[in-house]
């Protein structure tokens, strides 16, 4: 990994993670990786993920719980004119957050920890509320029935691609065509790129 993309502050990882509507988790068993796409909440370092009791992911996990999550937020792709007038391809790029955590799977049997699992993902993923919390004794058919577990992470790794190694000129020019282009994703992205600059 380049340096000058490498992030360790923790808190703008733990943003990433509050804030990422998904992430994926990679598997592998007999040499054969899988992966899926799985909405997810962080609780206290560890990524909690909820699902069916039976199926090809469980199936793996249970033959063997080492893992891999990532996260990627998304923002402006850069075609190469942006940074050069030249003609060359290669400044090309897409700019970007990403978290990838490597640890073991643990599967949650305590009703109480499943419950606070569901719960903290209620609260991720519905903010507004609206719903009986989920100690309620309405779900404990639910709640049983439903399979938690979390990625305890033994390694991670943060890398943010926002333009930090651009000199002035570089800087210069793609901010004009970013405003130029105008997208409010152009612009999140912008206000990005400048509060890393240092």
């Amino acid at each position: 990994m380049r340096k000058v993309y490498e992030i360790k502050d923790e808190e703008l990882i733990k943003n990433i993670l509050e804030n990422a509507e998904f992430g994926t988790l990679a598997i592998c068993m007999d040499n054969k990786p899988y992966s899926v796409p799985l909405n997810f909440v962080e609780i206290n370092g560890e990524i909690f993920i909820h699902g069916a009791k039976k199926g090809k992911k469980i199936e793996i996990m249970n033959n063997n719980n080492n893992a891999s999550f990532s996260v990627v937020e998304s923002y402006s792709l850069l075609p190469s004119y942006f940074s050069t007038d030249d003609g060359r391809a290669s400044p090309a790029t897409h700019m970007f957050k990403s978290i990838i955590l490597d640890g073991h799977i643990e599967f949650i049997e305590d009703y109480d920890v499943k419950a606070n699992a569901l719960e903290m993902l209620m609260q991720k993923y519905q903010k507004e509320g609206g719903y009986k919390a989920l100690s309620d004794v309405i779900y404990k058919k639910i709640i049983n029935a439903t399979c938690i577990y979390k990625l305890v992470p033994s390694q991670s790794s943060a890398k943010f691609h926002l333009g930090q190694d651009y000199n002035e000129q570089r800087f210069a020019r793609v901010k004009e065509h970013l405003l130029k282009r105008g997208t409010k994703k152009d612009l999140d992205t912008l206000k990005l790129m400048e509060s890393l600059r240092v």
